[in-house]
C-alpha cells in the first residue's frame, strides 16, 4: 500500500511539473526591441550605457536571470536597493512582454571593457 502511495504521489509530482514547464513564455527578440523604450532611459541604448554606473548593462545577459529578475521586480519578490525603481517599471509587464524583452537583451553584444561605449 506505501509503495501505491509512492507511486501516485510521484505522478502527481510530474504532472504539475510537465504542467509548469508548458507555462513558459518564448522570448521574441523583434516584440522585444519595441518594448524597451522607457528600459533605454536608465540602462541607456541596446543596454550597454546606464547613465549612472550603478544600473546594470543589460546587454548580453543570460534571458533566464533577466525573466527572473524582472518577474522579481514585478511579484514584489526583488526587495533590494534597485526594487524602488524597478518594481513600478515592472509591474504593467506581462509574461510576454517580459520573454521579449530578455530574449532582446540577451542578444545584444555586451561591452568587452570596464567602460560604456560612445555614444
Amino acid at each position: 500500500m506505501r509503495i501505491l502511495t509512492l507511486l501516485v504521489m510521484l505522478g502527481v509530482c510530474a504532472t504539475a511539473l510537465a504542467a509548469e514547464e508548458t507555462d513558459v513564455v518564448t522570448g521574441d527578440p523583434v516584440a522585444g526591441a519595441e518594448k524597451v523604450s522607457l528600459c533605454m532611459v536608465c540602462h541607456g541604448p541596446n543596454g550597454r550605457a546606464p547613465i549612472v554606473p550603478i544600473y546594470p548593462r543589460l546587454a548580453g545577459q543570460s534571458s533566464e536571470y533577466l525573466v527572473n529578475a524582472l518577474h522579481a521586480y514585478r511579484d514584489g519578490l526583488r526587495l533590494g536597493g534597485m526594487a524602488a525603481m524597478m518594481s513600478p517599471q515592472a509591474a504593467t509587464l506581462s509574461d510576454q512582454d517580459i520573454g521579449d524583452i530578455a530574449a532582446y537583451y540577451s542578444q545584444q553584444e555586451p561591452c568587452s571593457d570596464s567602460k560604456p561605449p560612445a555614444q
